[in-house]
């Protein structure tokens, strides 16, 4: 089994982590790490996505891994998303594999602990534990259900197909077109900033560059959207101007460290030999 992953924060890095425990003989990929390649191929099955939503759908680099994933069409597919999300979020995945591909075969959303502070406080104590507790439920379930192979696709309850097929697409293309490139020129550290560096390392889109020991978010080069230089930040100083987020709180999975959000940047894939290839000497 590959699992490929996006995290920003930890959540969805911790599920698949979590999820690759079930299954020994698996492995995890990050996204980012194989964006660069103009073609992404692998013969693996099953092949599972984790991933957080990022205005009610896929955040934009789960959407170029899929642009550029060659996988086998035949293989067993599921995707599986840290916040409950519409069912059509699966139906766009489905449209970007098309044909060549195959459609996910099972498709899964539960809730991990809040991180979009521009909007919402994080959790509290008690909140993030019994998060944690419900997504080791939703593994037992989907461990069963993937060993199986079975098809699982949720659909939306028929009250929700307004929202899902109208208001949500708006809803999207309005975060993807304005408010999000207009949050991405706000990102700032305030007077806590002690130049230690760490906004730096966890940037996935490699856009932060210390200039005389502060931050520089460099124009031209498209944020992710992961919140990492936000979250991780020791002194709290990471701002994003005109969203109160100096009031809302920090949250990062406390299983997952620095190093291991910015490890997503420099891993190495390991090559699955194809299909009926020799042994190397």
């Amino acid at each position: 089994m590959e699992i490929y992953y996006f995290s920003g924060t930890g959540n969805s890095l911790h599920v698949a982590r979590e999820l690759a425990k079930r299954f020994p003989d698996s492995s995890l990929t990050p996204i980012v790490s194989v964006l660069k390649n103009e073609k992404i191929e692998t013969n693996a099955d099953p092949i599972g996505l984790v991933f957080p939503i990022h205005a009610f759908t896929f955040p934009w680099p789960v959407k170029r891994f899929l642009e550029k994933a060659t996988l086998e069409p035949t293989s067993y597919k599921f995707a599986i998303a840290t916040r409950e999300c519409f069912a059509r979020v699966f139906s766009s995945m489905d449209r970007l594999l098309g044909e060549r591909n195959g459609k996910l075969n099972a498709c899964f959303s539960f809730e991990m602990p809040q991180t979009y502070v521009p909007l919402f406080d994080v959790y509290p104590q008690e909140e993030r534990a019994r998060t944690e507790a419900e997504m080791r439920e939703h593994l037992a379930c989907i461990e069963k259900i993937v060993a199986s192979r079975e098809t699982f696709r949720p659909e939306d309850p028929p009250g929700w197909f307004l929202f899902s097929h109208i208001v949500y697409p708006l809803v999207t293309a309005w975060f993807r077109e304005i408010r999000f490139p207009d949050m991405e020129k706000s990102f700032h550290a305030d007077h806590r900033c002690t130049g230690c560096g760490t906004c730096e390392k966890v940037c996935l889109s490699q856009r932060i560059r210390l200039e005389n020991e502060r931050p520089v978010w460099q124009d031209g080069v498209r944020c992710m959207y992961c919140f990492a230089c936000l979250h991780y930040c020791p002194s709290e100083a990471v701002q994003i101007e005109g969203r109160s987020t100096m009031k809302r709180g920090r949250y990062h999975h406390p299983a997952i460290t620095v190093k291991d959000i910015a490890d997503q940047k420099t891993f190495e894939p390991r090559r699955r030999p194809t299909q009926g290839a020799a042994d190397a000497p």
